[in-house]
């Protein structure tokens, strides 16, 4: 008998830890070395232009479906002990294949790992559509209102070693701009309320001017680490349904020697 207790405790440990312990970290997504601008020279003409390296990197790509269940290496379905997981699905929706990740009273996220020089990908670009908000009248800036149908969750790494991390999120009554903090932990609203659900949008947002809005302090250099979708709405009870299309970080492009047009 206590042979069998002892065995039921180690594979509910097992389970567990499969379902919150982070993977091994393998098929990191980096970048290459290689400059993005070359110079050309003739004789009428010296211009700088955009010939090598990328000048976006896609992170995730739902175009195409993908094993989720588990997902492929460089990626990790985060769950909770406390929350049963998100559901994750592929489908179409207004026109585009992308991933469906459905919530009832439930939370979890799923993450793909990389390691980019925020300063070299500053802008973060990505399309959503959300089906079904969060319907609470729970302040969601307070703990038990803490939910919503989408959120990016972003991991960063400065250069004296210390982890970072903030949220963007679709607001339920706060709108883009906005934004709020939780225990401390930062989120910026991209976009929210009823008047944009069912519709794709598309976003863009300066990571870097972001983060050094949260951390001022933070003089060095910094990378981005993780990425995740996260959904959730297990403080609420509520349920919810968001779909993501692509997630992209860019260069911003800047040409030496020129600068922008007087107004």
């Amino acid at each position: 008998m206590l042979l069998a207790i002892g065995m039921a405790i180690i594979i509910a440990f097992a389970y567990l830890s499969a379902r919150t312990e982070p993977p091994e970290r393998s098929n990191v997504l980096t970048a290459s070395t290689e400059s993005r601008l070359e110079t050309v020279s003739e004789t009428t003409f010296s211009a700088f232009v955009a010939v090598t390296g990328e000048l976006e990197l896609p992170v995730m790509d739902f175009s195409s479906p993908m094993a989720l269940h588990p997902p492929p290496d460089g990626w990790w379905h985060r769950q909770f002990l406390t929350r049963p997981p998100i559901e994750l699905s592929f489908g179409r929706i207004a026109g585009r294949p992308a991933l469906r990740l459905a919530t009832d009273d439930s939370a979890s996220m799923l993450i793909r790992f990389i390691d980019l020089d925020l300063q070299r990908y500053p802008l973060l670009t990505w399309q959503w559509l959300i089906e079904d908000p969060v319907d609470s009248e729970v302040d969601e800036t307070t703990r038990a209102g803490d939910d919503h149908p989408a959120r990016l969750f972003l991991r960063f790494r400065h250069d004296d070693s210390e982890s970072r991390a903030l949220e963007i999120i679709w607001g339920n009554e706060l709108g883009a701009g906005d934004t709020k903090f939780i225990d401390g932990f930062p989120h910026y609203v991209a976009n929210g309320g009823d008047a944009n659900l069912g519709r794709w949008q598309d976003e863009e947002v300066d990571l870097l001017a972001l983060y050094r809005n949260f951390w001022p302090q933070d003089s060095g250099s910094v990378r981005i680490t993780d990425i995740g979708l996260f959904c959730d709405s297990d403080e609420t009870g509520d349920d919810s349904v968001a779909w993501f299309a692509e997630v992209v970080l860019k260069q911003r492009l800047e040409i030496p020697g020129l600068s922008a047009p007087d107004d």
